[in-house]
């Protein structure tokens, strides 16, 4: 993901765009007032800034608001604003999202993150999971296709879905002795937190695929510990750092562990874990990582360098005092 900057002329208004898609625009809730608040400090505005809910039209907005990355910003974060609340007000998300198409089409933004708010103001949620999943999933498939042909779709999809396949003893090996690494490295803390949480390495029978272990090391790297709290950290922080498409998942953990709409058979689905500061403090952590780790990031290469060294090299901030919780606690150094 991206964030763009706004001008102290430019900001007011991208808040008061938000106000227009809250639950009810003309009242709006301590946790909307809270978001729009952090979203003022991440673009360093001014604190307990007066948010104007006044009606304003989006094509006023758009005569000042004009850069395209601003605009795309401005619709994903009015996406998020009418998730904060939680699922009690999905009667209000049909004249949220008909607010939202208007801010979209004043901007002239495609958002595939509107269809999928769509689909779960409708209650389709099999077509919420295949959306959403088909976008986080989707690159990875392409590029296994792309390289290793029918065998990289065989080699990811027997795994994931049906828990079968592996059987490379040479990979299965080369992560398992990550063990012998010095203690503190990243590639020992890996071999650690697969180990005590009985994970099958990639390579074993019904391991994951060596393509998906990104996720895993963005917990290591992150400190976010794999409790239903630290996974919605984690998917903010991989929202962060992905270049390509990154918004979905932070839509992903919204829908997954704010509302309860199951994405990924991996985890529990849960609801009303969005903490609104700890969530957008973990999406600024991955948009400072200097490298997308979902796109052909080669770990090997620093396996054997102490985590904190790595966490450095990558520009990853280090955790604030307020984010010291139960999202870090246990297997993350």
């Amino acid at each position: 993901m991206y964030i763009p900057s706004f001008s102290s002329r430019e900001l007011p208004l991208m808040l008061q765009a938000m106000t227009t898609v809250a639950a009810n625009p003309q009242a709006l809730t301590l946790r909307e007032q809270q978001f729009l608040q952090v979203l003022s400090d991440l673009h360093r505005g001014r604190k307990n800034n007066q948010i104007v809910s006044s009606p304003v039209a989006p094509s006023q907005i758009a005569q000042l608001i004009v850069e395209p990355s601003q605009r795309k910003w401005l619709v994903q974060m009015a996406i998020v604003m009418t998730l904060v609340e939680g699922k009690h007000t999905i009667h209000r998300l049909p004249q949220q999202l008909k607010n939202l198409k208007a801010l979209a089409i004043a901007f002239s933004v495609k958002e595939p993150g509107l269809r999928v708010l769509y689909e779960v103001a409708r209650g389709y949620k099999l077509l919420v999971q295949m959306d959403v999943i088909g976008h986080v999933m989707g690159q990875l498939v392409r590029d296994s296709y792309q390289e290793e042909g029918i065998i990289g779709l065989i080699n990811l999809v027997q795994p994931t879905l049906f828990k079968t396949g592996g059987k490379d003893i040479n990979l299965a090996w080369r992560f398992r002795k990550l063990g012998l690494l010095p203690e503190g490295t990243l590639g020992r803390i890996f071999w650690e937190y697969f180990t005590k949480q009985c994970i099958i390495f990639p390579g074993e029978l019904g391991g994951i695929p060596e393509r998906f272990v990104y996720h895993d090391f963005s917990h290591i790297l992150s400190g976010y510990n794999t409790e239903p709290i630290g996974e919605i950290l984690v998917g903010a922080f991989q929202a962060g750092y992905t270049r390509k498409d990154g918004f979905m998942f932070l839509l992903f953990s919204i829908l997954h562990f704010h509302w309860a709409i199951k994405i990924t058979p991996q985890a529990d689905a849960c609801e009303g874990l969005f903490d609104i500061p700890l969530v957008m403090q973990a999406l600024q952590r991955g948009l400072a990582c200097k490298v997308d780790l979902s796109d052909h990031w080669n770990f090997w290469e620093v396996v054997d360098m102490p985590l904190e060294e790595v966490r450095e090299l990558y520009g990853i901030p280090p955790l604030c005092p307020s984010s010291v919780t139960a999202a870090t606690s246990g297997i993350i150094r």
